[in-house]
């Protein structure tokens, strides 16, 4: 599809209406969580397009209930190699494809918050740990906790918490399940814990 031009508020309201067409109610739920959080995060952190922020959170998991087929169709038509990505993560690196393909918008930085949102990478921009902390702050698991109210604190003071909390929360998880474990996601566990270390 061709790229479609609108500001970030445009394809703010856009996709305020789009998204919940795709997901379940308790989805969404979660998805207006993320984009809070990822505004909120955004404007004390430091990052120049709260907006966008915003914009990434809300459409992060739009793909996250399709079919199988409709993420590999995305891979295939876009060339991208997804090779030991895991089946739960697949939806990260689908929505951005989606995005592009059927509403017309492209942005890099957009695109690389989206699919880092779950696994990390190994070069993370401020959006992409905006992001991917925003993403643990609003996840069903947090939101029955009484620690969440201490752990936004902790991350709005410190970014690289949110960031430690999900990849030490994923990698715990894994471990306890035996399942594999992306490299991603030891790194983004590493990243975040030296960081927080050399502040503290």
């Amino acid at each position: 599809m061709k790229e479609i031009k609108k500001t970030i508020e445009e394809w703010i309201l856009f996709f305020e209406t789009e998204v919940p067409k795709h997901v379940t109610e308790t989805r969404w739920d979660h998805i207006k969580r993320v984009a809070f959080y990822s505004e909120e995060l955004a404007l004390i952190h430091g990052y120049e397009e709260p907006k966008k922020a915003y914009l990434a959170g809300l459409c992060h998991d739009i793909t996250k209930q399709k079919k199988m087929d409709i993420h590999y169709e995305l891979f295939i038509e876009f060339k991208v190699n997804t090779e030991g990505i895991p089946s739960q993560a697949l939806h990260a690196y689908s929505a951005p494809l989606f995005i592009n393909k059927h509403f017309g918008f492209f942005d890099p930085e957009f695109q690389s918050a989206i699919q880092s949102h779950t696994l990390g990478n190994l070069n993370p921009s401020l959006l992409d740990q905006i992001v991917y902390a925003a993403d643990f702050l609003g996840s069903d698991y947090c939101q029955r906790l009484q620690e969440l109210k201490d752990w936004t604190i902790k991350t709005k003071e410190n970014l690289h918490f949110g960031i430690f909390m999900k990849a030490f929360k994923t990698i715990s998880l894994l471990m306890e399940k035996k399942e594999m474990i992306h490299p991603y996601t030891f790194f983004t566990y590493n990243f975040s814990l030296q960081s927080l270390k050399e502040n503290f």
